[in-house]
């Protein structure tokens, strides 16, 4: 058998069998396949999309402090509270203050000159949104269902890799030639030798996407299975909780943000999230580096009774394997957090995806539908119809 394998692969029963499930699976999957691929290459580039239609703040601005930007909101809306307050960034040039009971929870912008209210933030839904929902939940209404979906599909294209890989070893003799697509053969050739050398070279990181996508539909569930064999440290929320007391004075938002500073050396101010509860503690988020979502942010918690501090949770900093498994399941799966080489890379690679899928049915067609297809133009009874 080990002979077969290394010298005459196609004569196994498992590489026949693995053929059999990946071709079936990628015809099922090829209009799936095909979505993802191209949605999730287009959301790469999400942020400087989404860019183009925002306004920058000039260079020359000096930005106020989080402790105006929370006393004008709270003027503009007295009957309201403020739930936190984002800093200006590269994609939001203003502040960004969350508020509940207008009713519902509610965006304001401030200038980030001197704080002042610009307004209440409309939520428009545009094609980068849509594009971004079914992406990640199909577009279905619960979006807990949606991603439960999406990673069956996840999983499948799991599969497809795996099987694709066995079926992939040509033999000792020929493995070089499935590397490489020789555009001197004719088109037939040049489908298959793309099929099976992008396949190849994208099989890495496609397979991270699908297990990422399973992390993402069944998060829990994950957590479980890594931390039973790799204790999860850095990569979950610590609990954080304060004794309460009668009443919770106007915290001292200057000098708070300031010992963040001084605990968290080397960050820049991200944002402030309020307690939500009489037992929660006020939560300074401190930059280690600019970068989208909370992959390299660290919280430092304060208590809001008296202003001490609590701890500090760096988020990104692992310190177990099980850390790192469950904090690169966001950055490898979207890729925009290491510049513009990366995102290209990363949206060649899902391109690859539908290209696989198209590949794929192509082949089917040349080594099995047009033979059919001939059989049924030349048999008698179509030709009297003709």
């Amino acid at each position: 058998m080990v002979n077969l394998f290394l010298h005459r692969p196609r004569q196994l029963f498992l590489r026949r069998l693995n053929f059999q499930i990946h071709l079936w699976a990628g015809i099922l999957l090829t209009v799936y396949l095909v979505v993802i691929g191209l949605s999730g290459s287009l959301l790469v580039f999400r942020s400087e999309l989404e860019r183009l239609g925002k306004p920058h703040a000039p260079a020359h601005e000096l930005q106020t402090d989080v402790a105006t930007v929370v006393h004008n909101v709270q003027t503009a809306y007295p009957d309201s509270r403020v739930v936190s307050v984002n800093t200006p960034s590269l994609d939001e040039p203003a502040f960004i203050a969350v508020l509940d009971g207008l009713p519902g929870r509610t965006k304001i912008a401030c200038k980030p000159s001197d704080g002042s209210v610009i307004g209440e933030i409309q939520p428009k839904r545009t094609w980068l949104d849509i594009t971004r929902d079914l992406h990640a939940t199909l577009l279905f209404p619960r979006h807990g269902e949606g991603r439960m979906w999406n990673g069956v599909g996840a999983a499948f294209l799991l599969l497809l890799n795996l099987t694709g890989l066995v079926i992939w070893w040509p033999g000792i003799r020929l493995w070089k030639r499935a590397l490489k697509v020789d555009l001197a053969r004719g088109w037939r050739r040049i489908n298959f030798d793309l099929h099976v050398s992008v396949g190849f070279w994208t099989l890495l990181i496609s397979s991270f996407w699908a297990v990422s996508a399973i992390y993402f539909a069944w998060p829990r569930q994950a957590f479980l299975l890594v931390d039973s064999f790799s204790r999860i440290l850095t990569a979950r929320p610590p609990r954080v909780t304060v004794t309460p007391q009668l009443t919770m004075p106007d915290p001292d938002l200057a000098a708070l943000i300031a010992h963040a500073h001084e605990l968290d050396p080397g960050t820049s101010l991200h944002s402030v999230v309020f307690p939500y509860s009489a037992r929660s503690p006020l939560a300074v988020l401190m930059r280690r580096r600019d970068a989208p979502g909370y992959e390299y942010v660290d919280t430092v918690y304060f208590n809001p009774y008296d202003g001490s501090y609590i701890s500090t949770w760096r988020y990104g900093v692992n310190q177990s394997l099980g850390d790192w498994l469950i904090w690169l399941e966001v950055p490898l799966h979207f890729g925009t957090y290491w510049g513009l080489g990366v995102k290209i890379i990363w949206a060649l690679v899902g391109l690859a995806i539908p290209l696989l899928s198209i590949t794929g049915v192509l082949m089917y067609w040349n080594r099995a539908l047009r033979r059919r297809w001939k059989r049924l133009r030349t048999s008698p009874h179509a030709s009297r119809q003709q």
